[in-house]
């Protein structure tokens, strides 16, 4: 344990912009303890969670326990327990990816204190759509859609090797003091000291190390992104439209010398903050061939999910339903029960969301950039067939017993009614 470390330092879109508009002759921390920005941040996170992981942050955020940790970071106090440093498998990849995890009651609160650092969301360019309030991929689209850039300029792609863990506290922290230092010293202060702790622990064992730019951590996506803000600003003067994504990074261009030239200083810029790119996923794409950016491909100026992400849901959905046959066979668990708990995974793969573990509602992030629904055919077919794979047992026609009333009696819903009714609103 770490603990009793000092520091010093001391509804709807429009009303939760205006509770995180307030100025800064405060600290965050003591604006958070107000009544009105908490029930602001249960409002937005009410559409990101579902009603188990409202009913926890609420137990949290309206505690007293809150507003003692907010006064304990107020007044320079940091008695957080170390984190875990945990091994995740990259989905549809053999590689896994490092993060870090606190413990509920810090999570919960730093869950709290990530919303409410959405108040520095316009020191931002407007290439970034990743983790700000009201911007999102649907943005990108849409301006992408309107002048056809796909299909009349050079795309440069590019993806940042390891990004969150490779991020250098040294080169960071002077950026959060330009940032909040006249602000809110007392954020600067808290944000400084985690970045600067160097300790976690490895399967119970306390491990020495940086920790980047702290992965899995609810913060860490605000210290990612201002530590990229020199590269989105280069990319903004270079070229016609720009996107980043956390790691991912598009630049399209009206020449290939152009192209080439951005990708040059991107390279630069990211090599100087101590960073790499994926050789593998850096490539110039030429007018008119198709794209995949952010998990949808562009083909003859149509947006659908990328083979790539189909590839992803298909591995974890089919991966999950022979876990669960091998339980049946063993007689661990009735394939009315394994049909059931496949018809729940289903519903949080494509409904459920979790920020905390770094989950996207799938629906929330592909439907409204769809402009036509061939995946989401598959896709439903997919599904249904592992619902009847694990209500049987089955492979072959012995499967088809197992009747689509059976799956609508699970709570199962196909996908295409959904994305034709959010379309039809």
């Amino acid at each position: 344990m770490h603990q009793g470390t000092s520091f010093e330092g001391a509804d709807a879109k429009g009303a939760v912009h205006g509770v995180l508009g307030s100025g800064p002759d405060t600290s965050l921390f003591e604006r958070l303890k107000s009544r009105e920005m908490r029930e602001a941040f249960l409002v937005r996170k009410s559409r990101r969670h579902d009603e188990l992981k409202i009913a926890e942050l609420a137990a949290y955020v309206d505690s007293d326990d809150c507003v003692h940790d907010l006064d304990a970071l107020l007044s320079g106090v940091f008695d957080f327990p170390l984190p875990r440093q945990v091994m995740l498998r990259k989905s549809h990849s053999d590689r896994r990816r490092i993060v870090y995890v606190y413990p509920e009651r810090q999570n919960a609160l730093m869950k709290y204190l990530a919303w409410g650092m959405h108040e520095y969301d316009g020191i931002f360019s407007d290439s970034l759509y990743s983790f700000r309030l009201n911007r999102g991929v649907a943005d990108l689209f849409r301006k992408i859609a309107d002048a056809n850039y796909a299909r009349d300029l050079y795309t440069v792609k590019a993806d940042v090797h390891d990004y969150g863990h490779s991020i250098r506290p040294d080169l960071l922290v002077p950026m959060l003091r330009d940032i909040m230092g006249q602000r809110d010293p007392a954020l600067l202060a808290f944000l400084e000291c985690l970045l600067g702790r160097n300790e976690f622990l490895r399967n119970g064992a306390v491990q020495h190390g940086s920790m980047g730019g702290l992965p899995g951590v609810p913060v860490g996506s605000f210290l990612n992104n201002v530590y990229l803000m020199r590269l989105d600003e280069a990319m903004e003067r270079r070229a016609v439209l720009c996107s980043r994504y956390a790691d991912d990074i598009a630049v399209f261009t009206r020449t290939r010398e152009e192209a080439e030239e951005a990708l040059a200083e991107l390279q630069d810029i990211v090599g100087g903050l101590g960073l790499t790119l994926n050789e593998e996923k850096t490539q110039i794409i030429k007018p008119g061939d198709d794209v995949e950016l952010l998990g949808i491909e562009i083909r003859d100026g149509e947006f659908d999910v990328a083979d790539s992400t189909m590839a992803k849901a298909r591995t974890k959905l089919t991966h999950y339903a022979n876990k669960l046959v091998r339980k049946e066979q063993r007689n661990e668990m009735t394939k009315q029960a394994a049909a059931q708990y496949m018809a729940q995974r289903i519903k949080k793969y494509f409904d459920g969301v979790d920020e905390g573990n770094h989950q996207l509602c799938w629906k929330d992030y592909f439907f409204p950039v769809l402009t036509r629904p061939d995946s989401l055919y598959e896709i439903d077919h997919m599904c249904q067939g592992l619902l009847r794979y694990v209500g049987t047992g089955k492979r072959g026609d012995a499967r088809y017993r197992f009747r689509y009333k059976d799956m609508k009696a699970l709570g199962y819903r196909p996908l295409v009614p959904e994305y034709f009714a959010m379309h039809d609103r």
